[in-house]
C-alpha cells in the first residue's frame, strides 16, 4: 500500500513537471486606461498670427488623468487677451503606446463620438500633437 501511495506521489510529481515546462503566451493589453504620465499637464503653443495686424492666437491645451481638452487664446493689439472656454475635447481617454516617445490617444467627445490625437514627446518641455491634418508643437506653461 505504502508502494503504491509513492509512486503515484512520484508519477504526479513528473507528470506536472513535464507539463509546466510547456509555455502559454500572455500578451499584455495594448490599449491602456488614462492618459500616459509623461505627458500629462498644461502645454502651450507659441503665439502667431496670419497676417501682421490680425491678433495673435495660440492654444492652451491640459492633459489630465482620464480626460484631454484644449483652449483657443486671443491676444489683441493693444494687449488684451481673450479665452475661448471650451467642454472637454474627450473624456474617458485610453492611449497606445506606438514606440518611440508616441502615443495615441483616444477619447469620447461629447457630441460627436470618438477624437483621436497622436502625441509624441520630444523632452520633459516639448509635445507634438497631430490630428488627421494639423500638427502643432507644444511646450509646458
Amino acid at each position: 500500500m505504502h508502494s503504491k501511495l509513492v509512486n503515484g506521489t512520484l508519477s504526479l510529481a513528473i507528470g506536472l513537471t513535464i507539463l509546466g515546462n510547456g509555455t502559454i503566451p500572455v500578451h499584455a493589453a495594448s490599449w491602456h486606461k488614462g492618459t500616459p504620465i509623461s505627458v500629462q499637464g498644461k502645454w502651450k503653443t507659441n503665439w502667431h498670427s496670419e497676417e501682421k495686424k490680425m491678433p495673435q492666437e495660440r492654444e492652451l491645451v491640459t492633459i489630465t488623468r482620464k480626460s484631454f481638452n484644449s483652449t483657443d487664446q486671443e491676444k489683441q493689439p493693444d494687449g488684451n487677451t481673450t479665452e475661448d472656454i471650451a467642454a472637454p475635447n474627450a473624456i474617458g481617454a485610453s492611449y497606445k503606446y506606438l514606440g518611440n516617445h508616441t502615443y495615441q490617444i483616444k477619447g469620447k467627445e461629447l457630441f460627436s463620438g470618438t477624437s483621436v490625437i497622436k502625441v509624441k514627446r520630444y523632452s520633459h518641455n516639448k509635445l507634438k500633437i497631430s490630428q488627421r491634418h494639423f500638427k502643432e508643437y507644444l511646450y509646458r506653461r
